[in-house]
Order: structure tokens, then sequence, then C-alpha cells
């Protein structure tokens, strides 16, 4: 009798690391489907600044070619001066503008990379409470089991 109860707790001892395992292997591929999520926000975050630096040099490439125009037609030094001061206020303007879209740029990656966080610790701590309910008993087994089967053959032997 006691061998019958002994390959019945070794069975669902085996049961529950199998149970455990397959657990593991869901958290993991869980958290390998995050780190790729992620990483695609940072991705895409990146693409978000690099249009963001693409349009300024594009602007200031065009107030350039603008500003040599003009210099190039300045009659007097006093329209050389506006031209200059135009310039320079233009580039201030630019500067502010490029700063903003930078600004908006970080807040979408910064929205973009909170997004799956907040998803995954919701997911998470449910995985979490599912999961460790199985590693507990069969943590619990490995020494309730040797324990069982001394109080049964002691009760077998008293009676």
């Amino acid at each position: 009798m006691a061998s019958k109860t002994s390959s019945r707790e070794t069975a669902h001892q085996a049961a529950d690391v199998s149970s455990a395992q397959d657990t593991m292997a869901d958290l993991t591929r869980q958290q390998l489907a995050n780190t790729a999520q992620t990483a695609s926000a940072m991705l895409r975050a990146l693409e978000g600044f690099q249009q963001t630096q693409q349009n300024m040099l594009q602007r200031a490439a065009l107030l350039q070619q603008q500003t040599a125009e003009r210099l190039r037609n300045a009659s007097s030094p006093t329209e050389l001066m506006a031209v200059q001061s135009s310039f320079l206020l233009s580039g201030l303007t630019e500067m502010a503008q490029y700063t903003q879209e930078l600004m908006l740029a970080s807040l979408r990656a910064q929205n973009e990379l909170m997004r799956p966080t907040e998803e995954q610790q919701a997911g998470a701590a449910q995985a979490a409470t599912a999961s460790a309910a199985p590693l507990f008993q069969a943590w619990q087994s490995v020494f309730s089991a040797p324990m069982n089967a001394a109080y049964a053959a002691a009760g077998t032997r008293h009676h």
C-alpha cells in the first residue's frame, strides 16, 4: 500500500514539475515577445527622431539657400544687415520649432514604450499568481511525501 501511495505521489510530483516547466516556458516565451515588442517600439521612436531631424535639415537647407539668394541681391549695407538679422531670427524660430518637434517625438516614444509595460504588468501579475501555485505545490510535496510515507509506515507497524 505504501508503494502505491508513493508511486502516486511521485506521479503527482512529476505532473507538478511538468506543469511548472510548462509555466516557466510560457513565461519565457512571453518575456521574449515583450522584449521584441519593446525593441520594435524603440526602433519606431528612433525613426520618429530621425524624421524630425530630417525635416529640420531640409528647412535649414532651404533657409540657407534663400538667404544666399537674398545676400546676392542685396545692394546696400542696410539691406545686407536686414538679410542677416532676418536670417538670425529665422534661425532662432527654426531652433524653437525643432525643439518642440523633438519634445513631441519624445512624448510619442514614451507613450509607445509605456503602453506595453502597463499591459505586461497586468498580465504578469495574473501569470505569476497562476504559475507560482504548481511550483509551491511541487516544492511542498518534495518535503511532505517522505514525511507522509514515514507516517504511513509507522501507522501500519502499530496496527
